[in-house]
């Protein structure tokens, strides 16, 4: 079975509908999609407009009233492959309305597949890698199959994980590394690393986003290490012109059914 996956982190105050024209230029078959920074009314007008099945964070907890625009904030799954048929949030995490696993069943698939959204370092610190610290705990206690994100790490990415440098968030990097270095507590494969390596590409070509003048690998697809990796690219340019700010990450799977 062939499986297309992307990951997205579409800006908060992107225009929704340069979204929805990249995203149903981009939707092939049997496709699941994990996006970041989704409104409210940018989910309603993703959800109406592509007209597949989708899950939403925000519908799983609502923002208090005196939260404020950060905690309004979401992350979606989307799926033309067979049906969501559960979602929750990483209830331990310390925004959890930027996380969401969801269950993706067609007929005797089942597919774990967590969506989430790192915090920023600049703004949150210690909570940063306490964030990175509770998602790790869920993955290790639950047998997930994608992992989809936008990390906001590392510092300098490598394609050695001993080699990988994470900020120090009062942390000198070690939650962070339980994710995405050599500490990682789980066994899936970095998809764009791996077509990298058996290709021999360079994996500074996959950054997927800028800051400070400077290109940076943020966004990841994880998938199971059985397995196999067809192809991974990350379209920065082409997602720039659509007004997000990070690259839609785009890779194709195989792997056994049923």
């Amino acid at each position: 079975m062939k499986l297309q996956l992307i990951q997205w982190n579409i800006k908060i105050n992107s225009s929704v509908d340069r979204i929805v024209e990249f995203l149903r230029f981009k939707i092939r078959e049997n496709t699941i999609i994990n996006l970041q920074e989704v409104s409210e009314t940018n989910y309603q007008k993703i959800s109406e407009s592509l007209g597949i099945d989708c899950s939403y964070s925000l519908n799983l907890r609502k923002s208090g009233k005196y939260e404020g625009r950060n905690r309004q904030m979401g992350v979606m799954t989307l799926t033309n492959f067979g049906t969501i048929t559960s979602s929750q949030l990483v209830n331990n995490s310390i925004f959890p309305e930027r996380t969401l696993l969801t269950i993706i069943r067609n007929g005797n698939d089942k597919i774990m597949n967590l969506n989430f959204h790192s915090l920023t370092g600049v703004d949150y610190k210690k909570a940063k890698s306490s964030n990175f610290a509770s998602i790790a705990s869920f993955i290790y206690d639950n047998k997930i199959d994608i992992m989809s994100c936008d990390a906001n790490e590392p510092s300098v990415d490598s394609i050695k994980d001993d080699d990988i440098i994470f900020f120090d968030n009062r942390d000198k990097g070690k939650m962070a590394s339980l994710l995405f270095g050599k500490d990682k507590i789980h066994d899936l494969v970095d998809s764009y690393k791996e077509f990298a390596r058996l290709h021999l590409m360079e994996i500074e070509n996959g950054y997927t986003h800028v800051t400070g003048g400077k290109k940076k690998r943020y966004d990841f697809i994880y998938c199971q290490k059985d397995w196999k990796i067809l192809y991974s690219e990350a379209n920065y340019q082409e997602s720039i012109k659509h007004t997000s700010d990070h690259a839609l990450l785009e890779t194709y799977v195989e792997f056994v059914s049923g």
